[in-house]
């Protein structure tokens, strides 16, 4: 560490520490030639981040928006490197949040448009760039209500390739599923999620670090939020990129839109309300005659269902377990019970990583309230 009142390469003055982590520290500096003031990171350089920290002191070189800091100055000694950074006089959205403070949410989506802004200029920049880790604590607020984005510790130019990131780097709670499996290549998708998963948060006050994936419908931890927040918060959401926002200018345009945006559910509910009123006494008619029918049939339906259980726990290869409860799974598709006892083969047969792709690429994805069946929990219990 500097010591304080110290000089660091006869122009910056040490006034005070500002934050402290694991590998380095930032303090406020003056430049006693012209008296501004500025950020200095100190980080030290390992075998394991030595090339995250040079990515990140060329990516911060690139960067010209009011949003992002300036790179001043940099230089390595006694193996750290230095970084000399605008200073952002103001407060973490982690720390606003620790501070009790609820922010409504008008001016909740007035910083998640700033941040998308910031976020559609690194996107576009003729090499991309991926910021990869944001939330509330490298998202700063300034006095004025401005947005600052902080820490470019694990954000990494992105040209098509794979993105690859020790997974210790990663934000629990915040990354997006794709950052832990090697198959999939990070793309602006990846940033989409972790932006949701922070305004998540800010909405709900909901911590997302467990279970890891699962949030909760906005409207049941704050029934005051709107039913658009709601909407656009599920679709960032998404365990699947596919059905993420494909862009952010296109998450942009409902936030901007959201007024918009909640006038069209509303009417959408109460037309939905007064058709499901006139069709109630046909529907009911109906149901009735299609389920006197069809009960032999269902029953022996049912009954094939669990025998498929049963073979699949008797199978002596994985392969036969799993053509067993494709077939359960074929009768009836929208009964989770079979997709959790595929699940399982997987991890009664020590194929782990196939048990997480599955959980979240199948489960998680066709029932999306899943977290409240408690065999699910118990399924997920040594995931987590």
């Amino acid at each position: 560490m500097l010591e304080i009142n110290s000089i660091f390469e006869d122009r910056y003055e040490i006034m005070k520490l500002i934050g402290q982590g694991g590998m380095g520290c930032v303090y406020l500096v003056k430049d006693v030639k012209d008296q501004s003031v500025w950020a200095l990171k100190e980080q030290r350089i390992t075998n394991v981040n030595s090339s995250l920290l040079a990515s990140e002191a060329e990516i911060l070189g690139k960067l010209t928006h009011p949003a992002l800091p300036r790179l001043r100055f940099k230089t390595e000694r006694d193996g750290s490197l230095y970084l000399v950074m605008d200073y952002v006089d103001g407060c973490t959205l982690e720390e606003l949040l620790e501070s009790g403070q609820k922010p409504g949410e008008k001016t909740v989506v007035d910083w998640f448009i700033q941040v998308c802004q910031v976020l559609q200029y690194l996107h576009g920049l003729e090499t991309p760039v991926v910021y990869r880790d944001l939330k509330p604590s490298n998202i700063m607020v300034d006095r004025s209500g401005r947005i600052h984005i902080i820490d470019f510790g694990i954000a990494q130019e992105y040209s098509g390739g794979s993105a690859d990131v020790e997974v210790a780097a990663l934000t629990r709670g915040y990354a997006a599923p794709e950052q832990y499996d090697s198959r999939y290549h990070l793309d602006v998708r990846t940033d989409i999620y972790a932006l949701g998963v922070t305004i998540h948060y800010l909405i709900t006050g909901k911590d997302p670090n467990s279970p890891p994936f699962h949030f909760v419908p906005v409207r049941k931890l704050n029934p005051r939020a709107s039913r658009a927040i709601e909407r656009i918060l599920k679709k960032c959401l998404q365990p699947s990129p596919d059905k993420r926002y494909a862009a952010v200018s296109l998450l942009l345009e409902d936030l901007t839109h959201i007024d918009r945006l909640e006038k069209e559910i509303r009417g959408r509910i109460r037309w939905q309300r007064i058709l499901a009123g006139a069709l109630t006494a046909a529907a009911v008619v109906t149901a009735l005659i299609v389920y006197t029918m069809n009960r032999d049939a269902r029953e022996r339906q049912i009954r094939q269902y669990y025998e498929y259980f049963v073979l699949a726990g008797e199978a002596q290869e994985p392969e036969e377990a799993v053509s067993y409860l494709d077939r359960a799974i074929k009768l009836n598709p929208d009964n989770p019970e079979a997709y959790m006892e595929m699940a399982k083969v997987y991890n009664r047969y020590g194929m782990y990583e196939e048990e997480l792709r599955y959980i979240r690429d199948e489960i998680v994805t066709r029932f999306p309230d899943i977290y409240e069946n408690e065999e699910f929990l118990e399924l997920i219990e040594d995931l987590e």
